[in-house]
């Protein structure tokens, strides 16, 4: 079996994303497996990555499978969005008994989420047509959803970005633990915009075309923003600005996870340290 570069790197992911998927699975049992407690989606990030690097071996082997070539798609497509969905999870998390009662944070952190519901259902929308295209035409329609998705998950950031920097305006507020969290939530945002960056760069490359029944770039592929196709040789800048930025952020995900005793914000602890006010908790959520 034959891989190139791309597909070494698609191996070299389903090794690192095994580990992640295991500890994600107990980070969720220990924090919660709610939606908006974060954890979960490390796990369904952890299973895009390892799918999407089986299918991408697999499609090198098999160019004109297009199951498998529409599978890798929509995984890299739409793989971002669990890692950001993460990301808010964990705001959710910083806010809990603290604040709550902040109608800016609250709202922001349901807005942001529907535009990251939306954003993601463009891009498997995408993923899937671009997969399944035979002609011109319905090649076009799917990258225009791609287009308006992966610009949905940039206004998805700076809405993250945003509530981040609410969160360090309240900061006195938050629960001494959860301001590890939001510590370590900081850390990742360089590496989360390279990576949103390296998104919207690949969804502008220049247009597939179809040739003989094949996919192919319209453009040479080491030249402009053909550097930053899915189909490109050039995988030195979709290994560093892709999957070297997700995976450090991830990796700063799982340390704080295991590090930070998210349980141990006691019930009494109250609103915020030195206030009058007291908050009992009610628990995991």
């Amino acid at each position: 079996m034959y891989i190139d570069a791309r597909g070494i790197i698609a191996a070299v992911e389903i090794a690192i994303y095994v580990p992640v998927l295991l500890i994600g699975g107990l980070l969720s049992f220990r924090h919660g497996f709610g939606r908006q407690a974060g954890w979960i989606f490390l796990v369904i990030l952890s299973i895009v990555r390892i799918i999407g690097g089986i299918t991408h071996i697999l499609s090198e082997n098999d160019p004109t499978n297009k199951t498998e070539r529409t599978i890798y798609g929509i995984m890299e497509s739409a793989g971002l969005s669990p890692l950001m969905t993460a990301t808010l999870g964990f705001l959710h998390t910083v806010t809990q008994y603290s604040l709550e009662d902040n109608a800016l944070i609250t709202r922001g952190l349901r807005i942001v989420g529907l535009v990251g519901t939306v954003g993601l259902a463009l891009a498997i929308s995408g993923g899937v047509s671009t997969g399944n295209a035979t002609t011109q035409s319905t090649l076009h329609n799917a990258t225009t959803q791609r287009h308006v998705g992966v610009i949905l998950f940039v206004v998805m950031f700076v809405g993250v970005v945003g509530l981040t920097l609410l969160c360090w305006q309240s900061r006195y507020l938050i629960l001494r633990h959860r301001r590890q969290l939001l510590n370590g939530i900081t850390a990742t945002l360089p590496f989360l915009a390279v990576r949103v960056l390296y998104s919207v760069l690949s969804a502008f490359a220049p247009p597939l075309v179809i040739v003989n029944g094949l996919q192919v770039l319209s453009a040479p592929g080491d030249e402009g923003l053909g550097k930053f196709s899915s189909v490109s040789s050039e995988w030195a800048i979709y290994l560093v600005m892709s999957v070297l930025m997700e995976y450090i952020a991830v990796v700063i995900y799982v340390v704080v996870g295991i590090v930070t005793p998210l349980g141990r914000d006691a019930p009494d602890y109250g609103k915020a340290e030195g206030s009058s006010e007291p908050y009992m908790m009610s628990g995991y959520r």
